[in-house]
């Protein structure tokens, strides 16, 4: 198992990119603490929507943490694809099935390796997020960056399900045709967003502002500490389902194959 988990961090090259954001973490770090919030500068000062000064420095770094946690889905919902095609360009899988490695084992050997790259994108967020907010004037950014940190486990948690059903695809139908599936998807999902955009009643969104967020969060907070306790347990009891479920396929198809 664990040369199984080794090989696929060496697919998406995984060195490089722990260089990369250990190198990115420590200036996160080396300049909110050089730059915090709390000091109040009249270069960097600017007017929120209510009249209340807003720090830009907090501005940028709560972008920058947005960022790590946009790059981490991003890069999670690549991972599956990569491994996947990493064995085939290398012909892993033909190899392995002549060695009495079990079937079962090659199948949780990815499912493992994702959910582990997924707590090391939520926790190295959760990081930046408490190393930012350390050093941020309380306001309307330190509530919109609050905000976001609460949802960001659900965040993560929909990608780990959305890989629980594109996993299943990758390992029966292969590459090319699981992209087929995933393009008509987002296509899909995008002529929904287009046709709302041009049909739908957008008044609601001209009167969105961080004020509404906040209110939008002080009514809700009991909804949001629920979706972030049921968000994980969703996660892993659809995850171990499209485990089982790809296990079975799986071991039919190499059967089949044969």
């Amino acid at each position: 198992m664990c040369g199984l988990l080794y090989k696929d961090f060496a697919a998406i090259k995984g060195k490089r990119l722990v260089l990369i954001l250990t190198i990115a973490t420590v200036l996160f770090i080396l300049l909110r603490m050089l730059f915090p919030g709390t000091e109040i500068n009249p270069v960097f000062m600017a007017t929120g929507e209510n009249g209340e000064p807003v720090n830009m420095v907090d501005i940028f770094f709560c972008f920058g943490e947005v960022g790590i946690l946009l790059f981490g889905i991003c890069q999670i919902n690549s991972f599956g694809s990569r491994i996947l095609e990493f064995d085939d360009k290398n012909r892993i899988r033909g190899y392995l099935s002549a060695l009495p490695v079990c079937k079962k084992t090659y199948v949780a050997s990815k499912y493992i390796f994702l959910g582990i790259c997924t707590y090391v994108v939520f926790s190295l967020y959760m990081m930046w997020h408490v190393v930012s907010i350390a050093f941020m004037q309380v306001g309307q950014i330190f509530t919109v960056s609050s905000l976001i940190s609460e949802l960001s486990g659900a965040f993560l948690c929909l990608i780990l399900i959305i890989e629980a059903v594109e996993l299943p695809m990758l390992l029966l139908m292969g590459k090319e045709k699981a992209m087929i599936v995933r393009i008509s998807f987002w296509m899909l999902l995008a002529m929904i967003v287009i046709g709302f955009l041009l049909f739908g009643n957008l008044t609601p969104l001209g009167n969105w502002g961080i004020e509404i967020w906040t209110a939008w969060r002080m009514k809700h907070v009991f909804e949001l500490f629920l979706l972030n306790m049921l968000s994980p347990l969703i996660a892993l009891g659809i995850y171990s389902l499209s485990y089982c479920l790809s296990v079975r396929l799986y071991e039919r198809k190499e059967e089949n194959d044969e």
